[in-house]
C-alpha cells in the first residue's frame, strides 16, 4: 500500500535535488525546443521561398531568353526595313531627278501642240471669223433696209455661236457687244404686220360693195323686178309706158347727198379707195411708217367725202380705218453696228504677214 500511494511533492528541505535547479532545467529545455522548432520552421520557410524564388528566376530567365530572341528578330526586321527604306529612297531620288526635266518637256510639248493647232486650225479659224463678220453685216443690213428684227436676231445669234466655237478669249468684248445688241433687239415692240395686212386686205374686199355719195345716173327703178303681162298687147303697152316714164326724170339733189354720179365715176371712186388701201398694205410690208400713215389718212378723207356715211357698211369701214391708223408699224430700232466695228478691229489686216512657228 505504501508502494501504491501517490507521489507527493517533495517538500522544501527534503532529500534530493534542490527545486530551483530543477525549474531552470525544465525552462531551458522548453526554450531550446521552441527555438529549435522556430528555427526548423524558419528553415522550411526559407527553403520554400528559395525554391519559389528559384522557379521565378527560371521563368524570368526563360522570358528574358524569349525576349532576347524577339529582339534579335526585331533587330533583323529593322535592318531589313532600313535597307528597303534606303532602296526606296534611292528609287524616289532617281524618279525625282527624272521628273526635273518634265516641266521643260511639257512646255515644249505645249508649244508644239499650239503650233500644230495654229497650223491646222488657222484656215478654219479665219473662215469662222469671216463667217461671223458676214452674219453681223447681214443682220445690220436686214435691220436697216427691211427692219427685219427677227432675221437680225437669228444672224447675231449665229455670229455669236461662230465666235464661241473659236474658244478665243480675245473675242470676249465682241461677244459682250453682241449680247447687248441682242437684248436691245428683243426689247423692240414689234407690230403684228400680218394682222394689219389681213385687216387692210379685208377692207379692200369690202370697198366694191360700199355706196357712193350721190345719185347714180344709171340707177334703175325697183319696178324693173315686177312681172310684166304675158299677153302681147298689154306687155307692149306696159313697156312703152315705162320707156316714156324713164325718158325724163326729175329729182331733187342737195349738196349733202352729192350730185349725179355716173357708173364709171362710182367705179373710179371705189378703185381709188382700193388703191389707197393697197398702198397702205404695201407700206406695212416695207415698214414705211410715213407712207402707211399718208395712205390711210387719204383713204379716210376719200371715204368721208365721196361715200355715203349714212350706210352701216361705210361706217364700219371708217371705224376700222380709224382703229388701224394710229398703229406704229415702224418702231425705233437700236444700232447694232458696234459688234461689227469691234470684230473688224480684231480681224487681221489684208496683206499682213502671218507669223509662222519654227520649222
Amino acid at each position: 500500500m505504501a508502494a501504491n500511494a501517490p507521489d507527493t511533492p517533495a517538500l522544501p528541505g527534503s532529500t534530493g535535488e534542490p527545486p530551483s535547479s530543477s525549474r531552470r532545467r525544465h525552462t531551458y529545455s522548453r526554450l531550446t525546443t521552441a527555438l529549435a522548432v522556430l528555427a526548423l520552421a524558419t528553415a522550411v520557410y526559407a527553403l520554400w521561398r528559395l525554391d519559389s524564388t528559384r522557379d521565378r528566376l527560371d521563368a524570368l530567365a526563360a522570358t528574358t531568353s524569349a525576349m532576347e530572341a524577339e529582339r534579335a528578330v526585331l533587330r533583323t526586321q529593322l535592318r531589313s526595313l532600313e535597307q528597303r527604306e534606303q532602296l526606296a529612297r534611292r528609287e524616289l531620288e532617281t524618279s525625282l531627278s527624272a521628273l526635273d526635266d518634265v516641266p521643260r518637256q511639257v512646255q515644249e510639248l505645249a508649244n508644239t501642240t499650239e503650233e500644230l493647232r495654229g497650223r491646222a486650225q488657222g484656215p478654219e479659224r479665219a473662215w469662222s471669223r469671216a463667217e461671223a463678220m458676214y452674219l453681223l453685216e447681214l443682220a445690220q443690213r436686214r435691220l436697216a433696209l427691211n427692219q427685219d428684227v427677227d432675221t437680225a436676231i437669228v444672224a447675231l445669234e449665229a455670229a455669236d455661236a461662230r465666235l464661241a466655237s473659236l474658244r478665243d478669249a480675245s473675242f470676249a468684248s465682241v461677244r459682250q457687244q453682241i449680247a447687248r445688241e441682242l437684248q436691245a433687239l428683243r426689247a423692240v415692240n414689234l407690230p403684228d404686220t400680218t394682222g394689219i395686212s389681213a385687216r387692210l386686205s379685208s377692207l379692200e374686199e369690202r370697198v366694191p360693195r360700199l355706196p357712193v355719195k350721190g345719185i347714180l345716173a344709171t340707177q334703175e327703178r325697183s319696178s324693173l323686178d315686177e312681172n310684166l303681162p304675158q299677153s302681147f298687147l298689154p306687155r307692149a303697152w306696159a313697156l312703152l309706158g315705162r320707156t316714156l316714164e324713164n325718158l325724163i326724170r326729175v329729182r331733187e339733189v342737195d349738196e349733202t347727198a352729192g350730185g349725179i354720179v355716173t357708173h364709171e365715176e362710182a367705179l373710179l371712186r371705189r378703185a381709188h379707195l382700193q388703191l389707197l388701201l393697197f398702198s397702205a398694205r404695201s407700206a406695212v410690208a416695207r415698214h414705211d411708217a410715213s407712207a402707211y400713215s399718208s395712205a390711210l389718212a387719204s383713204a379716210r378723207t376719200w371715204l368721208k367725202e365721196l361715200f355715203d356715211l349714212t350706210d352701216p357698211a361705210t361706217q364700219a369701214v371708217l371705224k376700222e380705218l380709224q382703229a388701224i391708223e394710229p398703229i406704229q408699224i415702224s418702231p425705233p430700232l437700236p444700232d447694232i453696228s458696234g459688234s461689227t466695228t469691234a470684230l473688224r478691229r480684231l480681224m487681221p489686216k489684208e496683206g499682213a504677214a502671218t507669223p509662222r512657228g519654227p520649222e
